[in-house]
């Protein structure tokens, strides 16, 4: 199990190795998979130790290829080589595995309503949809606080400022504030990141609610539309979140949408944006909005 566990580990580290040869920089490479430079170079030190070999040698900040690093980066090379030609070959049903990375709110009140029609048009590909954390106080700027080596496809909120990875613009956000319909109710839900988005709200839309400190407080919006839903106040909710509610009348509006600033985006880096599977994904992403 250790030897598996330690070939798994080499073969990992490959594609890294790759990159940094090709660029001739380990802070190049560290932004194509969106790792810092430290991470990358942990793990190219990490593959010298399994290998027993030193593939670079370091002099302060510059680095240069040994021959053993030469050989090794040959290799790897023609071995990422041949298996994206295998996966550029293969036919339109796709196989194998696709790790999604998403927003807790998202995935439950967007993605997997509409996940089913995905997986029938790819009967042999198996999604795997895991959640990521993200912080957007008014003061963070579009964070990155996942491993996007370990994810092909990530679909977030932000403003378009991932330099290190490819991204393709879904769908702008809009905001709206939203109640039961069997509730009269004008107490105003909180959500803990996102304190400034009342006020703006109300600044954009006139719309009149009562803004002393409330009462309830959550962490993900699918936690602020249940409240809702049970009546414990009026929300305010990007409004994809919440279209299918409004459509049956589950929940009203309170006042119009108004835009945020931000759009939902799916990302990727460089390397897992050529797969095919992830090709198809984010193409089938793009079409949900515009198909409701």
């Amino acid at each position: 199990m250790q030897n598996d566990s330690r070939k798994l580990a080499i073969f990992g580290a490959l594609p890294v190795l790759e990159a940094a040869v090709r660029h001739n920089s380990f802070t190049k490479a560290a932004r194509e998979f969106g790792l810092t430079q430290s991470a990358l170079s942990r793990r190219i030190q990490g593959l010298e130790r399994d290998l027993g070999v030193v593939l670079f040698a370091r002099r302060g900040r510059s680095i240069t290829l040994t021959e053993d690093g030469a050989r090794l980066a040959d290799a790897a090379r023609a071995s990422l080589e041949l298996l994206e030609n295998a996966q550029h070959q293969s036919d339109a049903s796709l196989s194998g595995t696709l790790t999604v990375g998403v927003l807790p709110s998202l995935a439950s009140c967007w993605l997997i309503p509409r996940l089913s029609a995905f997986c029938a048009d790819h009967p042999d590909l198996q999604v795997r949809i895991e959640t990521i954390d993200a912080d957007f106080r008014d003061d963070h700027k579009d964070p990155l606080t996942w491993d996007p080596s370990s994810l092909d496809v990530v679909v977030t909120r932000g403003r378009g400022g991932w330099r290190s990875l490819v991204a393709t613009k879904l769908f702008d956000e809009a905001m709206i504030a939203v109640r039961s319909p069997r509730f009269d109710t004008q107490v105003r839900l909180g959500h803990s990141t996102r304190t400034g988005a009342w006020q703006a709200y109300i600044d954009e839309t006139g719309v009149e609610i009562n803004l002393s400190r409330p009462a309830l407080v959550f962490e993900h919006y699918f936690m602020v539309r249940e409240a809702v839903r049970v009546g414990n106040g009026v929300g305010l909710l990007p409004s994809v979140l919440v279209k299918g509610d409004l459509k049956t009348g589950e929940l009203i509006a309170c006042g119009p949408p108004a835009s945020s600033g931000a759009g939902y985006y799916a990302l990727s880096t460089d390397r897992n944006s050529k797969r095919p599977a992830t090709t198809a994904f984010i193409n089938w992403l793009s079409t949900l909005q515009h198909n409701g």
